[in-house]
């Protein structure tokens, strides 16, 4: 039944050339905003632990615990989400995870024994991060399908902008529900759970109208001949290596252009120490800030750390345009060139956060280092997916997406949350700071080596 419900649409009979030029661009704008809106949804019911991590009366090493879970059972799902979205329909697929998640955590806000039982907590965390493994791939399998090599570096831009928006908006909805429940902390802590799924449930049903699978879902060509022009010869091989995979099942696809590839491999080592930079400064951002000097921390409120999370996310936003533009533009395409210039930038900032010093009167000095972390960070996650995505024909976009999803899980944040946690308890701040450094000169080396000088445009004229 779960399979029927899942099952790609087919194509329909190829509408007029009139038809062709005009619905076009609509679906396509359709499809983007939709993956955009629905991803940024998921945003909205995936981090609210990390960012009531200053207010929940938890140890770091049970946060870590918490959210670990999370993470690893994300990392794994990408993958396996992957594997199935290149074999679904993401009309179906993308909301349907976005529904689901929506629901655990209603269910986490209403059951009163959830978030008092750091075991029940960790349980329905696992549940969650499974559901919230089904985001990526229908999205990074629209962009293959939707929109052409050279223009998805703009479009997979603009998509990625919903980690973002979802991320600094997630905690102004976890602040409604906080607002909600008057004055009873649990009561809060429990409304900053159920009030973002009910809002995420709302937007699975818009995203399920707006939509579509494939172009010729609709009866529209596919991308090659839509946009046929910006297609060298050069790239004749790979588009039929493209059409032979798309008869190939998945388990071949696996074994021939997934496992083998090296490229891939090194590409996914580095996704997983990105992350460790990624979710080891946004997880950790509101108790680092909220913990008291004498304790090592900066020493402000939790609702100022809480704000800390947000500044990150906005400086993000920033941060992908920029990497977008200097990947297209100064470096024709090559990410990994992108990633290590952002990378050195990472690591001059890191020393910064951890040497300016504590107390509120310079609070506006950290915030301005959290949003120029956001910007050097986001560009090479970023990177990260899309990457993973050209490696690949696209009928195993989704899959390799998945695999680099699950390094950037399993291994990155689970190292940048439990690891973490623990060093924060037994070691203290200046410990957890060396572990972010060491991994940001590792993936410097790991980007590079992942580097594929055919996939990039040096070649051509500006």
């Amino acid at each position: 039944m779960f399979k029927k419900l899942l099952a790609p649409p087919g194509k329909k009979p190829r509408l007029s050339d009139a038809e062709v030029a005009r619905k076009y661009p609509r679906y396509r704008t359709q499809v983007i905003i939709s993956i955009f809106v629905g991803y940024m949804g998921y945003y909205f019911v995936r981090n609210t632990t990390s960012i009531l991590s200053g207010i929940l009366k938890m140890s770091a090493t049970e946060i870590g615990i918490i959210t670990c879970a999370s993470y690893i059972a994300y990392g794994v799902s990408k993958f396996v989400s992957g594997l199935i979205s290149d074999e679904s329909n993401s009309k179906i697929f993308l909301p349907l995870g976005l529904l689901l998640s929506g629901i655990i955590n209603i269910f986490i806000g209403v059951i009163p024994s959830v978030i008092t039982s750091v075991w029940l907590f960790t349980i329905f965390y696992l549940i969650n991060g499974w559901l919230q493994g089904m985001g990526w791939p229908p999205g990074a399998r629209t962009l293959v399908y939707w929109f052409g090599n050279k223009e998805r570096i703009t479009y997979g831009t603009i998509w990625n902008l919903s980690h973002n928006f979802g991320g600094a908006i997630a905690p102004l909805l976890a602040g409604a529900g906080l607002a909600l429940a008057g004055n009873d902390p649990l009561a809060q802590a429990r409304a900053a759970y159920w009030f973002p799924g009910v809002v995420v449930c709302i937007m699975a049903v818009i995203i399920y109208f707006i939509q579509e699978d494939t172009p010729e879902s609709v009866g529209l060509p596919p991308i090659e001949e839509y946009r046929s022009k910006e297609y060298r010869e050069s790239d004749n091989a790979k588009l039929e290596e493209d059409a032979a995979a798309v008869e190939m099942s998945m388990g071949e696809i696996v074994k021939k252009y997934i496992l083998p590839n090296t490229k891939l491999m090194w590409s996914s080592l580095y996704a997983a120490l990105v992350y460790i930079l990624r979710y080891g400064i946004v997880s950790w951002t509101p108790k680092f800030l909220a913990t008291s000097i004498q304790d090592g921390g900066k020493g402000i409120t939790a609702a100022a750390g809480m704000g800390g999370f947000s500044f990150f996310e906005l400086g993000g936003i920033a941060g992908m345009l920029i990497a977008g533009w200097v990947s297209a533009k100064l470096f024709k395409n090559s990410k990994p060139l992108t990633n290590v210039a952002c990378l050195i930038l990472t690591l001059v900032l890191l020393v910064a956060y951890w040497f300016i010093p504590a107390g509120p009167e310079y609070m506006i000095w950290d915030f301005a280092i959290l949003i120029g972390l956001g910007a050097s960070i986001y560009g090479p996650v970023m990177m990260v997916g899309l990457y993973a995505m050209e490696l690949v024909p696209k009928a195993a976009a989704g899959a390799a997406a998945g695999l680099s999803g699950t390094f950037s899980y399993v291994g990155g944040a689970t190292v940048a949350t439990l690891v973490i946690g623990i060093i924060v308890d037994n070691l203290g701040w200046g410990v957890a700071f060396i572990v972010f450094g060491i991994s940001g000169i590792a993936a410097i080396i790991c980007t590079l080596l992942s580097r594929d000088k055919s996939l990039e445009y040096w070649d051509e004229e500006k």
